[in-house]
């Protein structure tokens, strides 16, 4: 356990008014920024992790904050894709079959929410979390860290096929209706913006609010930091159960170095979570979409920004220590043993786009997001237990979201009612 006591002058504890004895359970990036802003907001904040802070999904992630991500994967017409998806062993979907039985109610809801009028039902859910997640993020790591760890480059789609470009462009024409600003780049100009890529590109699109973090492990350290320096409590310890006093009293955490009583528990466990609020009123339908990373430390080239591989669905991210490959999606148990040709055959992908970039001595890296059939995370007070407060079911949008869901943690634990789409997010929805 480390405990750093840091002054809390102006704050609710430092005026003895609506401080509050608050647990967070998984110091993930979610955990780690509610942790922070709670704390920051003069309560008395004790994490709860077993393993290593930021050491697990939070840290393999493809690095980007999406601020222009508003399409769900559930896109309509997609089902007719997905036997193709599913046949091609370099495709960005596969599936574990034998786990496909526990999959089918996720499956269904997935299927279900491809129709065109609950597609943008989940966009209007969407949009005002992502279009903010920036703001938040720098509001969160303060102007000195944010300068140090985070870019606002955009995000460069690029296509080799002419077809998928014109789905792309069909794309950006559906998420300017919601405000979100995306530029058709002619493949004349894509090699002047990177002259990295492969000439003979049928174009691109260009997300410029888009951003990324540079060091994602080193996003998760810093909070951490700043947690502990702001009086916050680190337990390295697993959480096994969550007795909530039925008559509003205190929620109890049975972990392994103990029981230890709070006035709220927040659940930010990923995809582990269901376990913990089972019995509570909350329907987590969760399924683990693996994603695999390919980290490059030498990669022979630069980039200006993070590319898409619009074609093959991945992701590229200039980072401190070399170049990323991340992306495509696997279903399969959080525990299942890794297929690691899902790493490897992402830098024969990217040197499609890429010619120049050198493989030497990658780093492997497997990771299991809480996905929700919805593409919405599942944030709020449980309905049969409402000191226990759910921040879990991010997807592939956990480093995009930590922040604005920290922002709406520190709202409800306040009693306040949060800027955001709350009905969208319940967690009893499914």
């Amino acid at each position: 356990m480390w405990r750093f006591e840091g002054a809390m002058a102006g704050s609710a504890a430092g005026n003895g008014v609506g401080a509050k004895r608050i647990a967070v359970i998984g110091a993930g990036v979610v955990g780690l920024s509610s942790a922070l802003k709670l704390a920051r907001d003069g309560h008395t904040v004790t994490l709860y992790d077993p393993e290593k802070p930021g050491s697990l999904t939070s840290f393999g992630n493809a690095a980007l904050i999406m601020t222009a991500q508003i399409s769900p994967l559930s896109q309509p017409g997609l089902w007719k894709k997905v036997p193709q998806m599913l046949a091609d062993p370099e495709g960005p979907l596969a599936l574990r079959w034998r786990n496909l039985p526990g999959l089918m109610p996720w499956f269904a809801r997935f299927l279900a929410n491809s129709r065109w009028s609950r597609y943008e039902e989940i966009a209007n859910g969407l949009t005002p979390l992502v279009t903010r997640s920036l703001e938040s993020w720098k509001a969160l790591a303060g102007p000195e860290e944010s300068a140090r760890l985070l870019r606002q480059d955009g995000l460069l789609y690029v296509f080799r096929n002419p077809a998928n470009l014109a789905a792309g462009l069909k794309e950006i024409e559906f998420r300017k209706r919601y405000g979100i600003k995306a530029e058709h780049i002619p493949a004349e100009e894509l090699r002047q913006m990177e002259p990295a890529l492969a000439p003979g590109m049928a174009g691109g699109v260009l997300y410029p609010d888009s951003a990324h973090c540079v060091d994602p492990g080193e996003l998760s350290a810093s909070l951490l930091r700043a947690f502990l320096s702001e009086g916050g409590t680190l337990r390295r310890a697993r959480v096994h159960k969550l007795a909530p006093d039925m008559r509003d009293g205190p929620v109890t955490v049975k972990a392994d170095d103990g029981d230890a009583a709070f006035d709220d528990v927040i659940v930010a466990t990923g995809i582990w979570s269901p376990k913990l609020v089972k019995g509570f009123g909350v329907t987590p339908l969760l399924a683990a979409e693996r994603g695999y990373h390919l980290m490059l430390p030498q990669p022979g080239l630069a980039l200006k920004r993070p590319i898409g591989a619009g074609d093959d669905k991945f992701i590229v991210t200039p980072l401190d220590g070399g170049v990323r490959l991340a992306g495509t999606a696997e279903f399969a148990t959080p525990d299942a043993a890794p297929n690691w040709r899902r790493s490897d055959f992402l830098l024969g992908l990217a040197r499609k786009i890429l010619p120049g970039l050198e493989g030497e001595n990658p780093q492997r890296w497997i990771g299991s997001r809480p996905s929700t059939p919805d593409a919405l995370p599942l944030v709020g007070r449980a309905p049969l237990a409402p000191h226990v407060i759910c921040a879990f079911g991010h997807g592939p949008l956990g480093l995009t979201l930590g922040a604005v869901t920290s922002d709406i943690i520190a709202d409800i634990v306040a009693g306040k009612t949060p800027d955001a789409p709350m009905n969208a997010l319940r967690p009893d929805r499914f």
